[in-house]
């Protein structure tokens, strides 16, 4: 394993140019906390594994550290997820059923489901979705980000509103059914 200091020179380099950009991809995705660690965590793996895979090409590489944090990213939210304390659960007797609280569990339903379709996406699809939807980032940002032509993004953008279209229509009748104050 290598330290700090005693990197390859091929991989401090590829480090150098690389860092910034999976680190703003991360944050996007995981929020800054936990982005710049799962970024951190992506770099570490890959110089451990930089013999075997110093042969990549940039666009490899970067994808092979952004899948890496993403997973890493994955699985710490998961699992911090799984520990919710005792005094944290709810131990109150069954009420009547509220709208406002089952108009959330719709929202969270749908916001799950979105979440599943946008995870099942191809690696690429997944990132602009990410960058475009969450992050705000423009055409132009993200092919420059991902290094893909900007046409290329915007394809991709417009099979994402293709593909999301039904479940913007679910979020509107949500947020409407909420404004009028039923389910």
């Amino acid at each position: 394993m290598h330290e700090i200091g005693t990197a390859p020179a091929d991989f401090a380099e590829f480090y150098r140019t690389e860092a910034a950009r999976v680190q703003h991809v991360m944050c996007a995705f995981a929020g800054r906390e936990l982005g710049r660690e799962a970024t951190a965590e992506g770099f570490a793996r890959m110089l451990e594994r930089w013999e075997r895979l110093r042969e990549l090409g940039p666009p490899q590489r970067r994808a092979y550290v952004l899948t890496t944090a993403k997973n890493y990213a994955r699985r710490r939210a998961e699992a911090e997820s799984r520990f919710i304390g005792l005094e944290d659960r709810p131990w109150t007797e069954p009420v009547a059923v509220d709208e406002a609280l089952s108009r959330v569990e719709d929202s969270l339903g749908l916001e799950g489901a979105v979440r599943q379709l946008i995870d099942s996406l191809p690696p690429r699809r997944r990132q602009v979705a990410l960058l475009y939807f969450l992050h705000d980032d423009g055409y132009a940002d993200i092919a420059r980000l991902l290094d893909m032509s900007e046409s290329t993004v915007r394809s991709h953008v417009a099979e994402l509103r293709r593909v999301l279209q039904p479940y913007v229509r679910r979020f509107q009748q949500i947020t409407e059914a909420s404004e009028h104050g039923r389910a």
